[in-house]
């Protein structure tokens, strides 16, 4: 199972809830598709690095990866899908990958945040599972 972690850029720390689930992929062997922002993105990968997980792959709009606190991860570049895009434009190429890529999705969201409102909103466009934590 592929599962995408999106969330707010303003969260820096894990809830615990998150991290219940992000255990249960880990113990599953699921590979976890993650962004390369700070926030929720650098956070989730420092949790997955400090267990010792391997099975995650870090997507980015730019050749390579803004942020990327993992030793052993895959890394997917977006960068020829986001060529001549600006702003949320550019970063939007990578969560759109990551949905497309993705079986289910865990959203920690603040509430407020648009980037993650738009991948909740591409999920459910989809059809795909998708749960959304509040940070």
């Amino acid at each position: 199972m592929k599962i995408f972690i999106s969330g707010s850029k303003s969260i820096s720390m894990l809830p615990e809830l998150a991290k219940i689930f992000i255990d249960q992929f880990i113990e599953n062997g699921d590979e976890i598709l993650i962004g390369d922002c700070y926030g929720i993105d650098a956070v989730v990968q420092k949790y997955i690095e400090s267990k010792g997980f391997s099975n995650v792959t870090v997507y980015c709009s730019g050749v390579i990866p803004r942020n990327n606190f993992t030793s052993s991860a895959k890394i997917r570049s977006c960068a020829e899908a986001a060529k001549g895009l600006s702003g949320n434009a550019f970063h939007y190429v990578k969560d759109i990958q990551m949905a497309n890529d993705c079986d289910q999705a865990l959203m920690i969201w603040d509430g407020e945040s648009k980037g993650t409102a738009e991948n909740i909103r591409r999920m459910k466009e989809m059809g795909k599972l998708f749960v959304v934590i509040r940070g």
